[in-house]
């Protein structure tokens, strides 16, 4: 859901270099050679489909250019680009995480690119710079991209979709005996019903609210000891003005995470300032 970068390396970079290590004398790769124009033509024409959010439309299939095979492309992509061919384009294409932060969540690190449109499915597009994100594990096995075969299901794509303009996301803080912070989506914040309807889709694929919560609660913890400083020595107001200064502070790193919902939202509440944050069984 927070857009990247594109891939500076292009479909003919990426499959020149993900073959040019291979065993020439092998089948596998005799037929890639043989294909190259062939398999590059298909790799060509991903770039269209994102731009006009039809990746959904393209068909599932087990063959490329008439005889490179699945198994083929995804040789290609293990044993050539994230191998010793191409690792210099897998190396940067990883580098394009701020941080080394997951798109999809944002919050957990990421650990290997995702295919956007799984190779299991979509061989063709196994070394396509445009189909490979960095991504956590979680998000990696849970996107479910694979399985979209209408718009609204496909999840947003970090290099084609960008929602980050918008406030969409929301806490709710849940009153006493502990607060509780619920993240979800906010349907008024003005984003097109589309990207709204796919925007919701993933975030409930990726299961983001019960992650926020987690590190919405231990956030909490780790600053309860200050608060309670705060609240003693200059009262509720300057509880909410170290929660505004919080929230603001990131929401200039970053509009939609749960850290920037999670201050606004406790900043706006007079239970939480007047003490609503305590663990009565803490103190």
């Amino acid at each position: 859901m927070w857009s990247l970068q594109a891939p500076g390396s292009n479909e003919v970079e990426a499959l020149d270099a993900s073959r040019s290590r291979l065993n020439p004398a092998h089948e596998r790769t005799v037929r890639i050679n043989a294909a190259r124009n062939g398999i590059l033509a298909v790799m060509e024409t991903y770039s269209g489909h994102g731009a006009a959010s039809t990746l959904h439309a393209l068909a599932p299939h087990e063959v490329v250019a008439g005889t490179v095979q699945k198994s083929d492309m995804e040789y290609l992509y293990s044993g050539g680009l994230a191998g010793r061919g191409g690792r210099h384009i897998y190396d940067a294409i990883m580098g394009l995480a701020p941080n080394s932060r997951c798109p999809y969540c944002g919050h957990r690190r990421v650990r290997q690119l995702d295919h956007f449109l799984p190779k299991s499915k979509y061989p063709a597009f196994s070394v396509t710079p445009m189909n490979l994100v960095p991504s956590c594990s979680d998000c990696n096995k849970d996107k479910l991209a694979g399985d979209a075969d209408r718009l609204e299901d496909l999840p947003l794509h970090p290099y084609f979709d960008n929602v980050d303009h918008q406030t969409w996301l929301t806490a709710e803080l849940l009153e006493g005996p502990m607060a509780v912070f619920l993240f979800n989506v906010d349907h008024g914040c003005g984003l097109p019903a589309m990207e709204l309807l796919r925007l919701k889709s993933q975030f409930d694929n990726l299961n983001l609210s019960e992650l926020y919560t987690t590190e919405a609660n231990d956030e909490l913890a780790s600053i309860r000891l200050n608060l309670r400083r705060v609240l003693d020595d200059v009262g509720e107001e300057g509880v909410q003005e170290f929660l505004v200064d919080a929230a603001l502070s990131s929401e200039h790193h970053q509009r939609n995470s749960w850290k920037t919902a999670m201050y606004r939202t406790a900043s706006q509440s007079d239970w939480f300032c007047e003490g609503g944050f305590d663990d009565v069984d803490l103190i």
